[in-house]
């Protein structure tokens, strides 16, 4: 801890120098006639062409001068404005103003629903609102159907686990944030996409490879976050009703109050179930759980020229139950699956622009709580579980001399009391996290562009992990290169780190038979990513079109291996002795075929190995090496109708070794799975401004895995086992929902 101090202490004397460094600048904030910010436009002086580009937030800062001179600011649209500035001033409010319209055009044609943004630092990609409509998206884990970059696998048959891959690791290797606030670990993670309904969805960001060192030193392939609807962009009254043929039920409502003055407030409420007694392949099991949830969220926000705020609480309850359906002859007892989770988590934000007077002086706070519990019972294994959290982060934003250079730092202090047991065994644990981190962004003005041609963002944190007395130095580097406003190339290489959650990250496991044998020296995971993006948007026949590749590699220094190959009855958990390393890579075009109509192609390769305990380096199992994925979506003129098709094609995977279960058991398991694919369509009818009608089918070429569990027919056998999934449990499944807001759903 001691340690820990010194080198905080360095940290925040050597931005004190830089600040130390800082130059008189002339600050300012470039609107139009709407007072609405512009992001990108041209600020220089008019006998040098010295100058810079506004940011992010429409604000800009460049050396000022001791004589009057002319200051020129140009945007895409808009008449150029000179202004004149006298020695002394330094601090200017712009207004342009010029043919708007033109302005959105621009805008508008440049961007697909799906998209990877020009001008992030970061390989983010932007899911919309207007995307995730394409389909039914109930929830989190449903909403990445029509992208390439997240992989969903099968929920599993027993226990109803979806679980995410990225950059074709587990998604426990990705950091999951709400509103750029890291959220749901621990024991929370087998359902946490889950946790958050589709329609309290405002976007989702997924950015790849090492991201900023803002949020952690988690998140080693890169992060996803989520936005929530805010009271002010919704609508007072929002209802979304949905059914399916898999006996499924859901209903959501939103209520907002913008309110007249600095103050709104809004209530999103869900609850869901599914009831059915599906057994397709007729093993005498679920073939998925049934479930009930209740969810609310109640925000406030507060918003006046120099703060802003939020509060938030969010309460669950989640029920899912499944297994055997009926006794076999000779057996005493079900195998049975119940599952309860309840979680209550409440967190603020508070947030001060123009600290001393200064516009670039920001000050954010963010804090958050959370308590949640866990009790299942997975035939004879019980596991019970309560997790207590605790969040703060305090992040200071300023400019060195002009907005060229930023400077961002953060200390921050996460808490994790967790309560874990699993049959006899305990596993309860406490960790606490200090840490601080410093970024430095440098941007380099293009006027020609009217945007930086060049960004590169350095940045280090310095943590304290009490549960494996550790100090972690975490560096990261992004940058980015644009050769034109639409041709970009992005970098990308850092350190990560993540504490593992082993039974709750493999809570699955439990539902069979298989003992587990846990090594004595676990510690924490670390790991060295490296990526590389392109990006290209370009016009084929006079139709916007957008191109990009990503390529990124994971060397592991330190990785825990679920091991199931090695023993069909237990399941052993070790540090990898020897390589250990995933290697990615990501191909999109999207093209605006027609007006409305648009189509994207995504193929993925993956290779991702690691060296078990015999000393073979082995592929990982249920990864697929090749995935496609085809979409298709058409919106008439008058907006009336939208059409969505996707096809996604999965490639071989393969399956844990399974030589040394009897043959009677596995004859339906082959060692590598085959290539298919999986075909869902929607349609949607907006009638007039405040409804709308959805229509469609998942999985409508009727593929599935008919074998699901190992020993389906002895639930008592050590064989038992029902966690090798690798294709959809259900057969077709068509779906009708309706969506309803007397305001207008636009």
């Amino acid at each position: 801890m001691k340690n820990f101090l010194v080198l905080v202490a360095g940290l925040l004397l050597y931005t004190s120098a830089l600040f130390s460094q800082t130059a008189t600048a002339l600050t300012g904030m470039v609107t139009n006639d709407k007072e609405e910010l512009l992001i990108g436009a041209s600020v220089y002086w008019k006998d040098t062409r010295q100058g810079t580009v506004t940011d992010t937030s429409g604000h800009f800062s460049l050396p000022s001068r001791t004589q009057e001179s002319t200051l020129v600011i140009s945007y895409v649209g808009y008449n150029p404005a000179e202004i004149q500035v006298l020695p002394g001033e330094n601090n200017l409010w712009v207004e342009v103003t010029g043919v708007h319209e033109l302005q959105q055009v621009v805008v508008s044609g440049q961007q697909f629903d799906s998209h990877v943004s020009t001008l992030e630092t970061r390989n983010v990609e932007h899911i919309s609102r207007k995307e995730l409509g394409k389909a039914p998206c109930c929830n989190l884990s449903e909403s990445f159907e029509t992208n390439g970059g997240v992989d969903v696998n099968y929920a599993n048959a027993l226990t109803g686990v979806k679980e995410i891959q990225m950059l074709g690791l587990r998604g426990v290797y990705s950091q999951f944030m709400v509103e750029n606030r890291p959220d749901m670990n621990g024991i929370a993670t087998p359902f946490a996409f889950e946790y958050i309904p589709g329609t309290w969805l405002e976007g989702i960001q997924l950015a790849k490879g090492a991201s900023s060192v803002k949020n952690g030193y988690a998140g080693i392939t890169g992060q996803v976050n989520v936005e929530l609807m805010k009271p002010k962009q919704d609508k007072p009254l929002f209802i979304n009703g949905f059914t399916s043929t898999e006996g499924r039920g859901e209903l959501n409502m939103h209520l907002n109050h913008k309110g007249k003055g600095r103050v709104s407030n809004g209530l999103l409420m869900h609850g869901s179930f599914v009831k059915n007694r599906w057994d397709v392949n007729r093993d005498n099991f679920y073939d998925s759980p049934n479930r009930h949830q209740l969810n609310g969220l109640y925000r406030v926000f507060y918003e006046s020229p120099g703060i802003c705020g939020q509060f938030n609480v969010q309460a669950l309850t989640d029920r899912r139950q499944s297994g055997q359906i009926s006794l076999l002859p000779g057996q005493n007892r079900l195998f049975s699956i119940d599952q309860q989770n309840d979680r209550v988590e409440v967190w603020g934000k508070v947030g001060y622009e123009g600290v001393g007077g200064k516009p670039y002086n920001q000050i954010g706070n963010m804090i958050s709580a959370s308590w949640h519990r866990s009790h299942a019972l997975f035939g004879p294994n019980t596991y019970d579980a309560t997790q207590k959290s605790l969040y703060w982060q305090s992040l200071y934003q300023t400019i060195i001399g002009t907005t060229d250079h930023g400077l961002v730092i953060a200390p921050s202090l996460q808490y994790d009391d967790i309560q874990e047991k699993v049959n006899e065994g305990d596993l309860s644990r406490r960790e606490a996290v200090p840490g601080a981190m410093v970024e430095y962004t440098y941007s380099r003005p293009n006027l020609d562009m009217e945007m930086p041609d060049l960004v590169v963002v350095l940045g280090a944190r310095v943590d304290w992990n009490s549960r494996f007395d550790r100090l972690l130095f975490t560096p990261r580097l992004s940058a980015k290169y644009n050769f034109t406003p639409n041709s970009i190339v992005r970098i990308s290489a850092g350190r990560g780190f993540r504490s593992p959650n082993l039974m709750a990250e493999n809570i699955s496991l439990l539902a069979g038979n298989r003992s587990l044998r846990f090594a004595d020296n676990l510690g924490l995971e670390e790991a060295w990513n490296y990526g590389v993006n392109f990006t290209q948007n370009f016009k084929v026949a006079h139709r916007q079109a957008a191109f990009s590749i990503d390529a990124y590699r994971t060397d592991f220094v330190q990785q825990i291996l679920a091991d199931v190959d090695q023993s069909p009855v237990e399941v052993f958990f070790y540090n990898v002795q020897g390589k250990s390393f995933s290697n990615s890579l990501l191909a999109t075009l999207s093209y605006n075929i027609l007006p409305g109509f648009d189509v994207k192609l995504v193929y993925k390769w993956n290779d991702v190995r690691a060296t078990y305990a015999d000393g073979v380096l082995r592929k990982i199992p249920l990864v697929a090496q090749h995935r496609g994925l085809i979409t298709l979506d058409y919106t008439t003129p008058n907006k009336k109708w939208m059409f969505n098709t996707r096809l996604q094609i999965v490639g071989p995977q393969r399956l844990p070794d399974n030589s040394q279960v009897p043959h009677e058991y596995v004859h339906g398991f082959p060692a590598i799975t085959p290539t298919f694919g999986i075909w869902n369509a929607q349609v949607t009818r907006r009638i007039g401004k405040k409804l709308e009608l959805y229509v469609g089918g998942e999985n409508l070429n009727g593929y599935q895995q008919h074998e699901a569990i190992i020993a389906a027919n002895e639930p008592d056998s050590p064989y038992f086992n029902g966690s090798q999934i690798w294709a959809p449990m259900m057969r077709q499944v068509a779906y009708l929902g309706v969506r309803f807001a007397p305001a207008g759903l636009e």
